[in-house]
């Protein structure tokens, strides 16, 4: 599997986790879940020697099979898009997490999530998205 799909994963993850996370207005959720989802099949195309996806790996972010951006990562993706009008867009946000990651290279691990609000992508109680063909055969 690459690690392009690892942050689409998370990033699909993500989203549907804001869209059953209840607090924000209804159009600030919309436009966040349908932003990291753009972000998501952005990221699932990219190389894995794209200068994003690079950056995160020499930062530590692909650790034991799973994509994590570290404590700013999940600031970033858990804020993405929240404001009243869209302001960026897919690259922009793994520009954000590229640099947010390398600065804290040596502290991003599982272990780090643990002072984090939101819950682990591992925890996530939703229903999966159906799987294209393509990834399945990937991740055999």
């Amino acid at each position: 599997m690459t690690k392009a799909i690892l942050v689409a994963q998370f990033l699909r993850a993500r989203a549907w986790w804001r869209l059953d996370s209840a607090g924000a207005s209804a159009l600030p959720v919309a436009r966040s879940v349908v932003s990291l989802l753009d972000a998501a099949g952005y990221a699932r195309a990219l190389p894995d020697d794209d200068p994003a996806i690079a950056a995160l790996d020499a930062a530590g972010c692909f650790t034991g099979g799973i994509f994590d951006p570290g404590p700013q990562g999940w600031t970033i993706v858990r804020e993405w898009q929240l404001a009243d009008e869209a302001s960026a867009g897919p690259e922009d946000l793994l520009a954000h997490l590229a640099r947010a990651a390398s600065h804290h290279a040596p502290a991003v691990h599982m272990s780090s999530l643990a002072s984090l609000a939101a819950p682990a992508p591992q925890v996530i109680a939703i229903p999966r998205q159906a799987v294209p063909a393509e990834e399945r055969a990937q991740t055999r």
